[in-house]
């Protein structure tokens, strides 16, 4: 699948998640693998650093895909008059 050009025609792609699922089990896993020391500080530096690089490709997507959605939104929108 080119997540720079969705086929929002078909099923499995327009399911895909704009943005992953981050869950408690990653962010353990990058504590471990990304701090020397951990404390609620780097924690949170950790979390936040996460969060913001799912969002920036979360927005990559999204805004290499906005022609493919809005073509798709008018044309349900035309498809259910």
């Amino acid at each position: 699948m080119d997540y720079l050009n969705i086929d929002l025609s078909s099923v499995s792609e327009r399911e895909q998640e704009i943005l992953e699922g981050y869950s408690f089990d990653t962010l353990l896993l990058e504590i471990n693998c990304n701090l020397t020391e951990i404390n609620e500080t780097t924690v949170r530096a950790q979390f936040e650093l996460s969060l913001k690089s799912n969002i920036t490709t979360a927005r990559e997507i999204f805004n290499a895909n906005l022609k493919n959605i809005v073509i798709h939104a008018v044309s349900q929108r035309k498809s259910n008059l």
